[in-house]
Formats: C-alpha cells, structure tokens, sequence
C-alpha cells in the first residue's frame, strides 16, 4: 500500500501552548508550519525564535485574524504588512535564514466577498474577483510564495485552482476548534467526532486523509482548549502511519 503523505500546517499560533505543541512534534519528528496572528507574537518571541532554529515554519496568518472581507484594501495590505515585519524580525533573531513567506488568510477567506457572513454561505466562490486579485498581487510583490506540495490529487482543490494563488489553502480541516460548540456542524462538538473525521474516506468533500491516491495539507490550530486533543489527534495521524514532510518552497526576493 501507497504510503500517505502529508503537510502538517497550524493555524491561530502562538497560544501559551505553543511550545508544549513545538516540544511535541520535536519528539515525534514532525515537521509543520505555523501561520501565526501578528498581535499575539511578541509575547511568545522566545518560543517563535526556538521553533525557527528547530526547523518549524513561521508563515503570517495576518495581524488581527480578521475575515478579509470585513477589510478595505488599504486594512488588508496593512494585515499583512505589520505581520511580515513581525516574521522578518523573528528569522533575524533566531540567525536563520527566512526559507519562504507564507500566508493563509483568517478563516480561509481571501477578501473576495462583501462581507463575512457572505463569504461563509459561498466561500469557494469570488464575486469580488478585483479585490481579491489586488490582495495576490501585493502579496506577491511581498515576496510571498505558493509552496510546492506534491501529489496534490483531488478534484475539487484542483478544480478550484487553489494552486493558482499565493495564499496556503488545506485539503483537510481537522475542524477540532468545534469541541464543545453545541452549534457545531456534523456534530462536530464531540471529541469522538473529531478523531473520527481522521479515518472517514470522501476525498471531494474534504475528508481524505484515509484515501491513499493523494497527499493532503492538513489544518489544525494552536487554540488553548483543543491541546490536549492536538496531541491525540498528531498521535492517530501517527499511528494511521501518515508521513509528514514539509513542501519544497520557491525563492523569493
């Protein structure tokens, strides 16, 4: 059997656990790139620092995790901007090279929509396209860059052409921010629910991770009530003997 392949990537970082979460994939060899909120860094700069000379990715989940939707352009190019910086400075500390800028928009919603509550009713869907356009370009002329993630195979990510963009998208939401939500979908409040997703096989409705024909970038997030399931959750990825590496990056200037 095909060995599965996948990126490990982890949203809303740093928390205070954010160093048990980095300490733990040491141990388990796990490579993962963090996207980090810009306002929440300069508290855990020790610990960010330590994650880079260890070989973690810090990629920018933009300054206050705001739907880019809700956000002018001159707002977005400011999210952005202040977390780069943020970045920047934290490489230099930590005398480590900056491999690649990484950026995965809050709540994956990359500002093409009039508001929030649109976005949520058509996410995949771009109305508007300009705006959404002028945010890719400034992000490229940041220097941001897609990863190269390999074996990519399912339909609807392609579909989307997700790879297009500059942006870091996922093929599988571990949706373990839902844990104890009553109004969570799918029943997804349950910590029994949650591990379940892991071994569900609908690779086009985003659940793949039991389909070995592709890899898949895996989200899951750096909150403070879900770390004691972050660490289940890592362990079952474990023993369903997935692989994790981290993508090949492009240059930048």
């Amino acid at each position: 059997m095909k060995q599965k392949i996948a990126y490990l990537t982890i949203d809303d970082a740093p928390t205070k656990d954010f160093r048990k979460k980095v300490d733990f994939l040491i141990k388990k060899n796990i490579p993962a790139i963090f996207f980090c909120i810009g306002k929440n860094m300069g508290k855990y700069e020790d610990d960010l620092v330590f994650a880079i000379k260890n070989g973690f990715i810090i990629g920018s989940h933009a300054y206050n995790h705001k739907h880019f939707s809700d956000l002018n352009l001159k707002e977005a190019y400011k999210e952005i901007k202040d977390t780069d910086n943020i970045i920047e400075l934290l490489y230099h500390k930590a005398k480590v090279k900056r491999p690649a800028k990484l950026f995965r928009f809050p709540y994956l919603d990359k500002g093409a929509h009039t508001h929030s509550k649109d976005y949520q009713n058509n996410w995949l869907n771009y109305p508007i396209n300009k705006k959404k356009n002028k945010i890719q370009t400034y992000l490229k002329k940041l220097g941001y860059t897609q990863p190269l993630f390999e074996n990519i195979n399912i339909n609807w990510y392609n579909k989307n052409r997700l790879f297009e963009d500059i942006d870091v998208f996922c093929t599988f939401d571990q949706m373990e921010y839902f844990l104890g939500n009553k109004n969570a979908l799918y029943g997804m409040n349950k910590e029994s629910a949650i591990l379940a997703r892991i071994d569900e096989d609908y690779p086009n409705e985003g659940r793949s991770l039991n389909y070995n024909k592709t890899s898949d970038i895996i989200m899951i997030h750096d909150h403070e009530k879900t770390t004691k399931l972050f660490f289940k959750i890592i362990n079952k990825y474990l023993e369903k003997g997935i692989i994790f590496k981290l993508p090949r990056f492009k240059t930048f200037k």
